[in-house]
């Protein structure tokens, strides 16, 4: 697991966290930025598996990243 994953799936866990909260508080705002905060977070998770992936096959080496 690459930091991207990691940091991806932190990102959702902490999104969905956010709007758990803003749920349980009425706050309209708080739920949209956990849903933005949880998309973000599955992109990215979503690059990290293609890195790891794109390393397996030699890509990266290719590319220079």
């Amino acid at each position: 697991m690459n930091a991207d994953r990691f940091e991806g799936f932190y990102r959702q866990l902490k999104g969905k966290l956010l709007q758990a909260w803003g749920r349980m508080t009425g706050d309209r705002d708080m739920i949209l930025r956990g849903k933005a905060t949880t998309f973000s977070g599955a992109a990215q998770a979503s690059f990290g598996r293609a890195m790891g992936a794109g390393r397996l096959l030699g890509f990266r080496r290719r590319l220079g990243v």
